[in-house]
């Protein structure tokens, strides 16, 4: 080391007295003179205009010249032509009842699995993926409260069920059927909600497990979106959650018994879909996402689990009306999805089942994506 430095200095003596008179270094400025080199950078070689034509990658931007990559960036933004306003009651497609095994298992499977002896309390389950996730929790031997905005409909589902059920199961007597049972509430409404909750518990006596999935989506673009309907979206998908989790959770505890309770999100809550515009049905089901992730730690200490199912593109009888009339959407969302399909409702009743079940008994607040591989990419 201490030759290293002694030829560092020599190198740079010699250095010194070899230089021309010219390039000479200037003589060291005062102690109270400021001094900053002076710095240099090289010029640019061409405009910037010029660099963006000759870079094939700055060329694929929204001002990428006229006629070159004119489809650059479009799969990856909304579109504000899309708009698809949820239809009422009159135009609802109705939701078929899927078949089943019913009670009957023919192959081994773990005891576990099992929601005998339970009651579930279900929101939304007169159609769509809430009536497919009911069948599921009927045929894993829980009795069943199906709770929705159209009574009438809840009724003929809740018959629908049971009759399924039946002719699944030939040779069972009535008394071995479930208890499936329809009930009225506008979940968005805390007074609505508390009734509901309370003709549940005078028709089965208890509730052991819930699942939300009451909800609805319309496209709009954020500025042309009606408040009204912006509050009413986020009346059913958040509030309504949060009502009859806090309802179901305090009955839980004043029995001092476990419960489980699945809340029904979205692939949506955690990406931005493409092309329709939804921004606010994208919020709500991300405050879904960790409303159950918080009410999992807040209520962990009662023994009550919360977990969340996040669907991705479903088929219900909804969706198909929708890419019927929007035919170019389903190419769109299917290029998507890296398994190359849409999901089915079916695909449902396992995820359900198995959150619900002490088959799950120590998962709480996880988030279960069943989406094709949607949101990995």
């Amino acid at each position: 080391m201490f030759k290293s430095a002694v030829a560092r200095q020599a190198a740079k003596a010699v250095s010194q007295f070899s230089r021309p008179a010219a390039l000479a270094a200037p003589a060291r400025p005062a102690l109270n003179t400021f001094f900053r080199p002076l710095s240099s950078t090289a010029a640019r070689a061409n405009s910037e205009d010029d660099k963006i034509k000759k870079d094939p990658f700055l060329m694929a931007t929204t001002k990428a010249p006229e006629g070159t990559l004119e489809s650059e960036g479009q799969f990856a933004r909304t579109d504000e032509n899309v708009k698809i306003e949820y239809p009422d009651d009159e135009h609802m497609p109705r939701s078929p009842i899927v078949q089943g095994r019913g009670g009957m298992h023919f192959k081994r499977t773990l005891a576990q699995f099992s929601l005998e002896n339970k009651v579930t309390l279900v929101t939304g389950g007169a159609r769509g993926l809430g009536l497919v996730m009911s069948q599921a929790i009927v045929a894993s031997g829980s009795d069943l409260a199906i709770v929705d905005l159209n009574k009438e409909e809840a009724q003929e589902q809740a018959q629908g069920l049971v009759a399924q059920f039946k002719k699944e199961n030939p040779g069972l007597e009535s008394d071995q059927l479930p208890n499936v049972t329809a009930h009225y509430a506008d979940v968005s409404n805390p007074d609505s909600v508390t009734a509901a909750i309370t003709e549940v518990l005078a028709k089965h006596g208890k509730i052991d497990h819930l699942v939300t999935s009451a909800g609805f989506t319309e496209n709009f673009d954020a500025i042309s979106y009606p408040h009204d309907r912006i509050q009413k979206l986020w009346g059913v998908n958040v509030d309504g959650t949060y009502l009859f989790a806090t309802g179901v959770a305090k009955h839980l505890m004043e029995r001092n018994v476990s419960g489980s309770m699945v809340m029904i999100g979205s692939m949506s809550g955690a990406i931005v879909n493409v092309p329709q515009p939804q921004a606010p049905y994208n919020a709500a089901k991300a405050a879904v996402r960790h409303l159950a992730s918080s009410l999992a730690v807040e209520w962990a200490g009662y023994d009550i689990r919360v977990n969340c199912i996040s669907p991705g593109y479903m088929l219900t009888a909804l969706t198909r009306k929708i890419l019927d009339e929007n035919p170019e959407l389903r190419d769109k969302w299917i290029s998507l999805i890296p398994t190359g399909k849409m999901g089915t409702p079916e695909d449902l009743m396992g995820a359900v089942t198995f959150l619900l079940s002490d088959a799950s008994r120590y998962i709480t607040g996880a988030d279960l994506r069943v989406d094709g591989g949607y949101t990995l990419t």
